[in-house]
């Protein structure tokens, strides 16, 4: 009996401790997590595959690598001295560029009469596997100035990160986000390259460099200046009512969202507020979330394995999904670094994918507000996925240098004109921001030619097809 009481004391003790020192590595694994995101189970069966390789269980402290330059801090100085020996062919205007230019231009035009009918274009019918706009879209200067003016119906809180949104629903049933302007265009965002709030006008640029750069991916978006007593107040959620207010002659809100708060409100101009529509998917459609290879860690005194590890794009490759025999999407983040990169969006924490019957579907360019930071400053960690892997959409690399030589900026420029004249505001983009896009570029071929000079392959192996 005395044997059976010490055996079971015995067996009692060793469970408790097994209990206790579980907890503690649990405690210590949420300690040391990156930052927090909701993600669904079905999102995600790659994460787990990723995480173990270079997301959540392998974060080093700064201190560790205080003495030793990162992976980040080489490739960089290696891009920088290759800027300076760049071929005099990446510094020359490409006059074919023009022929593209005229060509995006047109497609802004506003067929005549074509507004009543124009959603019998079946939009729903446009995304496919490779993009949200096809490369030929006639109808889009058309679709862009029905957005413009379409009568808002409904208007609600954006439950959608952690920002102030509104969701709207126009004439028939066309449902979009709306982001408010917080900054003027020659703000100067200081700190972390996702610190601040998101820049309304940067979806803007985003979706038409994304023309630009044959990456039509990003959502269509417009600049829309909105009346919020007559087209906010008069159709709001009791939700959205509650955070409406006055100040003075100013019409105000803070809305509902996970920083939102009544000490942080957005306010017109008297009762006219600015900001950025982005057009929702067709409800067809869904969207499936993966979180970002390269992710920060979002932490000042971590970095990430990428940012240390040389050879970090082998353990990417060795996953069934970022596997090239298998499928373009190491590509196409390839291609998200390089528009991310121009744009100085360091928050690309996660991705989307349409899942629509569509067989190896691209990398979508969505949530852009991030970018158009500090035009001073290149993040060269952006570009990491292309220093690393070294490979590269043919498709992408052509158009890139078809805009070399300025006419990126220039291009760019005449595309915006076209949109802030119609919206009837001020530019979309700085002269600083401009020239700080071409000057990155000019990164982007350096970081190719230190690919081609390092692996000592031939352009055909270093530059892919889709």
């Amino acid at each position: 009996m005395i044997g059976q009481r010490c055996a079971l004391t015995t067996l009692g003790g060793f469970l408790l401790l097994v209990l206790t020192v579980n907890i503690y590595f649990v405690r210590m694994i949420i300690e040391d997590s990156p930052q927090k995101y909701n993600t669904k189970k079905l999102e995600n069966s790659e994460l787990r595959v990723i995480d173990r390789r270079g997301i959540a269980d392998t974060k080093i402290k700064v201190n560790q690598v205080s003495n030793t330059a990162t992976s980040s801090h080489r490739a960089e100085e290696r891009i920088r001295a290759e800027m300076k020996i760049l071929p005099t062919n990446y510094l020359k205007q490409n006059s074919s560029h023009v022929l593209l230019l005229d060509r995006l231009l047109a497609e802004l035009q506003i067929i005549p009469h074509g507004q009543e009918d124009i959603w019998s274009i079946s939009y729903s019918n446009w995304p496919d596997a490779d993009q949200l706009i096809p490369r030929v879209a006639p109808e889009l200067g058309t679709i862009l100035d029905v957005l413009r003016k379409a009568k808002i119906t409904k208007a609600d809180n954006a439950i959608l990160g952690t920002q102030l949104k509104l969701m709207l629903t126009l004439n028939n049933e066309i449902q979009a986000l709306f982001k408010p302007m917080w900054y003027s265009r020659d703000t100067v965002i200081k700190g972390p390259v996702y610190h601040g709030k998101d820049r309304h006008n940067a979806e803007i640029v985003a979706f038409h460099l994304s023309s630009l750069l044959s990456l039509r991916r990003v959502p269509i978006s417009i600049i829309r200046k909105l009346k919020l007593g007559e087209e906010i107040k008069k159709y709001a959620t009791p939700e959205l009512l509650k955070t409406l207010y006055q100040e003075g002659n100013d019409t105000c809100l803070y809305g509902v969202c996970h920083y939102c708060s009544p000490a942080d409100p957005i306010c017109g101009i008297g009762d006219v507020l600015e900001g950025v529509l982005i057009l929702w998917l067709p409800k067809n459609l869904h969207l499936f979330k993966h979180r970002h290879p390269w992710q920060r860690t979002y932490k000042r005194n971590k970095v990430a394995l990428w940012e240390t590890d040389d050879n970090y794009c082998d353990k990417v490759k060795e996953t069934k999904f970022y596997s090239t025999y298998r499928s373009s999407r190491l590509l196409d983040l390839v291609d998200t670094a390089i528009f991310d990169f121009l744009m100085d969006n360091g928050d690309r924490h996660h991705y989307e994918l349409l899942q629509a019957n569509f067989h190896n579907p691209a990398v979508l360019l969505i949530d852009n507000g991030k970018s158009l930071g500090d035009p001073d400053v290149d993040h060269f960690d952006i570009l990491a996925p292309l220093y690393q892997c070294c490979i590269i959409h043919k498709t992408t690399w052509d158009r890139l240098k078809l805009l070399s030589g300025g006419t990126l900026s220039k291009s760019l420029a005449q595309l915006l004109d076209y949109e802030a004249r119609l919206a009837g505001v001020s530019p979309l983009i700085t002269e600083a921001h401009l020239k700080a896009m071409d000057r990155r570029l000019l990164a982007v071929f350096a970081a190719v030619e230190v690919c081609l000079k390092e692996n000592k392959h031939s352009t055909d192996v270093i530059l892919d097809h889709r």
